[in-house]
């Protein structure tokens, strides 16, 4: 399906370069071992406001504009992403434009300016961010659900931070976290795409020239994240938020303790959550929108931390009939797991198919590509291909998906968060005991 060759160079960067025959386009992706929950209680939403400022001028690139210019001038694609665990930075160009690329994403990463009079004014910037996700129930429930769930951990924050967190970072602390942090060993770098280029051993030579020699000062060897997070984290004992908020849309997060990343039953969980509702023949979507009508979006939740995960359902439902829409939803989940209405044959088997083609559909892309491999890597030390993963999940059996929904959906564990027209609690409460 795709080949893929592994490579280290001395600094210590772990390089992946995938081979995408007929593709004429290669993504450069550096991906970094670091997120929001690794960062102290004084400097909440370092990790992400780092992204912004790479963006501000590096060594080469010495302001934003020059930056940005360099990339439309060949017709390109850049952007970056932090999540909790891991932070990337990407640009996608035509195969020809591969060294500007690569020059590109190096010199943010091992060469940013990272200017005072940049990070005051960036400040502003994260602040409307902030507003925006404050103003988009359907984005803050789910941050107002990991907060109660995961309170007391890494975990439970969120990746913007706050405005007090942000407006307290200061140049020491950047330098401190890209000391700490951006060091070659404790990145991976991805390039996919065009295969002749990709395979070429004059592509591994551009690499070594843009990312071997600079800032071998740096701290060598990836941090050990694994290390910080031995503890298995447990749900706490909070199960219910509600926001007041008027709105013509409830939104509404549900959830049970889940697998955490390493499992080897989270490709059994992924076809429990495809039954349930990853698309519009899912029984979520049956049951909530096409037979009740109860609401615009519903879709299962899957996802998977270093020692934990979270294995629930979401949805924007009508505000006069949410108790109804929780519940049917509620039911879904448990039906399965009792033995009600466990999950068929047919419906294990259509779910092998949707994995199948929606993988094969979302692997056309040299940047989805890039990514598949590389979170792999820096996130669980380990490269698996599609055919691995879709072998996996192919062989899953019926059994298998049954007992799982069995031992996840459990009697008085679910937790719920809901934004919405409501102040009082009892209504909910009742329906999740």
């Amino acid at each position: 399906m795709l080949s893929h060759k592994f490579s280290k160079l001395p600094s210590g960067l772990q390089i992946i370069r995938v081979s995408m025959p007929g593709v004429e386009s290669v993504t450069v992706l550096a991906l970094c071992n670091t997120g929001s929950r690794y960062e102290t209680p004084t400097e909440q939403g370092i990790a992400h406001f780092f992204e912004h400022i790479v963006f501000k001028g590096t060594k080469n690139y010495p302001d934003a504009q020059i930056l940005a210019a360099t990339i439309d001038e060949i017709g390109a694609d850049f952007n970056a992403f932090t999540s909790k665990e891991y932070t990337g930075y990407y640009v996608k160009s035509a195969s020809k434009h591969i060294e500007k690329s690569l020059d590109v994403v190096s010199d943010m990463l091992l060469r940013p300016l990272i200017r005072a009079e940049d990070i005051e004014r960036e400040k502003s910037v994260i602040f409307e961010e902030i507003n925006m996700y404050q103003d988009t129930p359907m984005n803050l429930v789910g941050t107002l659900f990991e907060k109660m769930i995961f309170d007391g951990s890494g975990l439970s924050h969120d990746v913007l931070g706050s405005k007090e967190t942000i407006s307290a970072i200061k140049r020491t602390h950047f330098m401190k976290f890209l000391e700490k942090w951006y060091s070659p060993g404790n990145m991976v770098l991805v390039i996919a795409g065009d295969a002749k280029l990709i395979e070429s051993e004059k592509t591994l030579d551009l690499v070594k020239k843009y990312f071997g020699k600079e800032h071998a000062e740096r701290t060598p060897g990836r941090v050990d994240t694994h290390a910080l997070v031995t503890k298995e984290i447990r749900f706490s004992k909070s199960k219910l938020h509600i926001e007041y908020k008027k709105t013509e849309q409830a939104h509404l997060v549900l959830g049970w303790p889940g697998l955490d990343r390493k499992d080897e039953r989270r490709y059994t969980l992924t076809l429990l959550g495809t039954v349930l509702g990853d698309n519009m023949s899912s029984r979520l979507f049956t049951e909530v929108r096409e037979k009740r009508g109860l609401c615009y979006y519903v879709r299962t939740d899957v996802d998977y931390y270093h020692n934990t995960g979270i294995f629930g359902a979401s949805a924007g439902v009508d505000p006069t009939r949410i108790e109804e829409a929780i519940k049917v939803i509620i039911d879904e989940f448990t039906y399965i797991a009792n033995g009600q209405r466990p999950i068929t044959s047919e419906e294990l088997k259509k779910a092998k198919d949707y994995i199948n083609g929606t993988m094969v559909l979302g692997l056309e892309d040299s940047r989805s590509v890039a990514q598949f491999f590389g979170l792999k890597q820096v996130l669980s030390d380990e490269i698996s291909s599609p055919s691995e993963v879709l072998e996996k999940i192919n062989k899953v059996t019926l059994k298998e998906v049954n007992d799982l929904a069995t031992q996840l959906v459990v009697a008085g564990e679910a937790r719920l968060a809901v934004i919405g027209p409501y102040k009082s609690e009892k209504k909910f409460i009742k329906l999740i005991k």
